[in-house]
């Protein structure tokens, strides 16, 4: 009885020992298990801050949302930027052409001679004539580097220029169409007018022409400005009147007036040219605007 006790004892022993392996076996799968579960889920502060850490980020840069551009978005902003380019060509090319012009008017006054230096009207035109070179030199200088502040310091400029302009181009073609409707009894009263007189004088030797009509408009004594030196253009004096004996034929004032029709024609034109120049101006303040609403959206 004993001894089958004793054997029922040794069989029963190594039981503990399985149970012990089996439960540290659970033990381990279950440590495993918890092991894996917490490298794959994040803890929820973790996820916390990182959500808070990017919010931040967001909310201190100001990149816009990664968008993709449709193919006619695309080909929407290259056609803009040809016009840009276009425009920006345009523009050099009026700069450099006023330029050229303030240069050639300066040039030109500076050959005057020393009678029509002394007239106010010279100042101002040479005052004009740098001013349209300096203009001109801002223009290409703020095209060339597209500075901010040299582009919008031009552009205000050339804002104010843009009226003035048109005001002078107005007036210019008013003027333009006054002389072609001005008749010898409007101009007869003028030659009245000592410096109409002085100016005539000398607009008579320089052009071979006398009075602003005809010679009548001298009275009944003609100037030695009207003595005329080549027959093609000369008439005899009336008997009645005093001066030379040959006098020019031609009126000083249609001479006059065909050259200040096409002057004023074309000082109209540089008007409205600048205004044209002020007005391409305003498209070049931000040169690049449309390259960095381009890069933006296709980052």
């Amino acid at each position: 009885m004993s001894s089958n006790h004793t054997t029922m004892e040794q069989h029963n022993t190594p039981l503990p020992s399985t149970q012990t392996h089996s439960s540290q076996t659970h033990t381990h799968t279950h440590s495993s298990q918890t092991h894996n579960s917490s490298q794959t889920q994040t803890p929820p502060h973790t996820h916390s801050s990182s959500h808070i850490l990017l919010l931040t980020h967001s909310s201190s840069s100001h990149t816009p949302p990664h968008t993709i551009l449709s193919g006619r978005q695309l080909d929407l902003l290259v056609t803009m930027g040809k016009i840009n380019g276009c425009l920006k060509c345009v523009f050099f090319l009026l700069n450099a052409v006023f330029g050229i012009f303030g240069v050639l008017m300066i040039i030109g006054l500076g050959k005057a001679p020393p009678q029509v230096m002394d007239h106010g009207s010279w100042a101002w035109l040479l005052a004009f004539s740098v001013g349209i070179l300096l203009v001109s030199i801002l223009g290409l200088t703020a095209a060339k580097t597209e500075k901010t502040a040299l582009l919008i310091g031009f552009a205000g400029l050339m804002g104010a220029i843009m009226i003035i302009m048109m005001i002078l181009g107005i007036v210019m073609a008013s003027y333009r169409n006054q002389l072609k409707n001005i008749t010898p009894d409007s101009m007869r009263p003028m030659m009245a007018d000592d410096k109409v007189q002085e100016v005539l004088v000398n607009v008579q030797g320089q052009f071979q022409c006398c009075g602003i009509m005809s010679y009548e408009d001298w009275g009944n004594r003609i100037p030695l400005s009207c003595e005329c030196l080549e027959d093609n253009v000369c008439t005899d004096r009336p008997g009645h009147l005093e001066g030379p004996a040959k006098i020019y034929s031609r009126p000083c004032f249609p001479i006059v007036s065909d050259l200040l029709v096409p002057a004023l024609t074309v000082s109209m034109g540089v008007f409205f040219g600048f205004a044209v120049t002020a007005v391409s101006s305003q498209t070049l303040q931000h040169p690049n605007a449309l390259h960095t609403h381009a890069h933006t959206h296709t980052q």
